[in-house]
């Protein structure tokens, strides 16, 4: 079976015929513009942002690092955040096997910013450099962050190990053809592989790793104009004018280093940069006076202020193998007593949305309100526990929980609050600060009652939330409530092998249905991110993963 689509690098446009992918059809590019169109202004678009902790795709760790690594490399594949939808991008276009086991890709004619020719083994490479520990990205910084994402592969475990020096699931029958085989089916593979991390990297990149992990070579829109240090003050970067896709209308961009987000946000007051992240104090005034903006995604004349909502859900996991947590009605109880629109409203100020689920709402095939058990309704939260657990003269339950959460992520007020709510109830909730490491290895050993946890997907899918916090197989890693159901789990093994991709949304909202009903976590927030601009900014879209779309931004003239 195969697939095509019309892409361009933009996040905001693209589409996927839905249902079986059985006949070829072909992406087109955009197709390059006249560069007359291109440089509509001398001045760089400036953005503040943290400092990087490398532009080395293999070794990005955080939001600054992907945002320059994004402008840089083009992977196979994207998505659009506004639908859900996906795309090629550096891919032409992609066949999958019936089994979801084995997936072809067919390559543009394109070229890294030095003007070599990109190949498949270019994108084999750029994986290897990732999972093989004696990779020279892996010898100098220890295993990248990154090679859980490509563990399906055929041949992973030996290549992560280092008993192979190949991936042997990768195969390049020709330059323009890359043959991905998997150890199970995965439908959503193509998804998967538009992480940014996974784009290709040339030949020189381990050949001199020093130079490219300061002036990397891609294959995207923008190129390195000069070379990074990691105590510059400013990173730069200009257009690539022999993109293979619509070149882009800014012809440089400069990145100013910021200490954090306040300091940005005042040199953004000061009008020496042009974008820059808002901080949450800041963030009701900064609606207020440069607009909101309609789409919640893009910022420019419609709004200059935008608060985008991110693949990032903050829960409280239930250890549903101890009591009293392994009791539903407890765990439904403390879902409804919790008051989120007070902690998104009142606590982040408006710059955090209230969770209805485990999924957020940028994920295809998100449904609002989908959990039974997550509106603010303390008399429901009551009779739940009535009949097992009166309130006593003290107006208590007999119920005592441990609410654990880490110390390094300023969580102690919402915490503070979630305990108030219970106290209310009827519920005894022990407060519990730990640091990170402690907190990590008692979530593994099992040893907590409640927990609060972050889940960010890899992708907009429904599997990249549900299959990893829900799946028995992942108990002890990142099933942080150690939830356990057949057939939820038969809906899952299901929908991975399901090429329709309708059909597969479907499956994955049956079994996210059922985890509903019996709320093994506690969903209460979706993150989102808050950025302003200038009057000189006339359009520039936000994904959800905080990365800004500089190949589709334009300049007011």
């Amino acid at each position: 079976m195969a697939h095509g689509t019309l892409s361009r690098r933009r996040f905001l446009g693209g589409s996927l015929a839905a249902g079986a992918l059985a006949a070829l059809s072909a992406c087109t590019s955009g197709g390059q513009t006249e560069q007359g169109s291109a440089a509509v202004a001398e001045q760089p678009l400036t953005i503040g942002f943290s400092r990087p902790a490398s532009i080395d795709p293999a070794l990005a760790t955080d939001t600054s690092s992907l945002t320059v690594v994004w402008q840089l490399f083009d992977c196979l594949t994207s998505y659009d955040f506004s639908t859900g939808e996906l795309s090629c991008l550096a891919a032409e276009r992609y066949e999958v096997s019936d089994d979801a086991q084995t997936f072809t890709f067919y390559l543009r004619d394109a070229t890294f910013h030095d003007g070599s020719r990109v190949t498949s083994e270019d994108f084999k490479r750029a994986w290897e450099r990732i999972v093989s520990p004696s990779s020279a990205p892996s010898q100098v910084a220890g295993t990248t962050p990154y090679a859980y994402l490509l563990s399906l592969i055929d041949g992973y475990d030996a290549l992560h190990i280092g008993s192979a020096t190949e991936f042997s699931g990768v195969t390049c029958p020709d330059s323009a053809t890359l043959c991905i085989c998997l150890s199970t089916p995965y439908a959503d593979l193509p998804y998967l592989l538009a992480h940014p991390v996974l784009g290709p990297v040339p030949s020189s990149a381990d050949e001199d790793l020093p130079s490219f992990s300061q002036r990397p070579i891609g294959n995207g829109p923008f190129m390195m104009a000069d070379t990074w240090k990691s105590g510059s003050g400013t990173l730069s970067l200009s257009r690539y004018d022999d993109y293979y896709g619509e070149v882009a209308s800014l012809d440089r961009v400069l990145f100013d280093v910021e200490p954090d987000a306040e300091s940005s946000f005042r040199s953004f007051q000061t009008g020496d940069i042009d974008v820059s992240p808002c901080p949450i104090g800041d963030a009701s005034d900064a609606a207020s006076s440069l607009g909101r903006s309609e789409d919640g995604r893009t910022l420019g004349d419609d709004g200059r202020f935008v608060c985008v909502t991110g693949l990032t859900t903050s829960m409280l996991a239930c250890n549903c193998s101890a009591a009293p947590l392994d009791d539903p009605a407890v765990r439904r109880a403390i879902s409804l007593a919790i008051d989120r629109d007070y902690l998104c409203d009142t606590l982040y100020r408006e710059t955090r949305v209230p969770a209805h689920g485990a999924v957020p709402p940028t994920v295809l095939g998100y449904r609002e309100e989908s959990w039974a058990y997550t509106a603010f309704d303390p008399s429901s939260a009551a009779e739940l526990l009535e009949s097992s657990y009166p309130l006593n003269d003290d107006d208590d339950r007999g119920i005592e929980v441990r609410l654990s959460y880490n110390t390094d992520g300023g969580h102690a007020e919402v915490m503070q609050k979630i305990s108030d709510d219970l106290a209310d109830l009827g519920i005894t909730c022990r407060l519990e600060a730990l640091d990170a490491e402690t907190l990590r290895q008692r979530i593994e050993d099992g040893d907590f009652d409640l927990v609060r946890v972050d889940w960010t997907a890899d992708a907009p899918t429904l599997d990249s939330v549900l299959f990893p916090l829900f799946f028995s197989g992942c108990i002890g890693s990142t099933n942080y409530a150690r939830y356990q159901n057949a057939h939820v789990d038969q809906q899952f093994a299901q929908a991975r092998t399901e090429l329709d991709e309708g059909a597969r949304v479907s499956l994955l909202q049956g079994a996210d249905s059922i985890i509903g009903s019996e709320c093994p976590v506690v969903p209460l927030m979706y993150h989102a991110r808050s950025y302003a601009a200038s009057e000189r900014v006339a359009h520039l879209a936000i994904d959800t993963q905080g990365r800004l779309d500089l190949a589709s931004a334009e300049l007011a003239e």
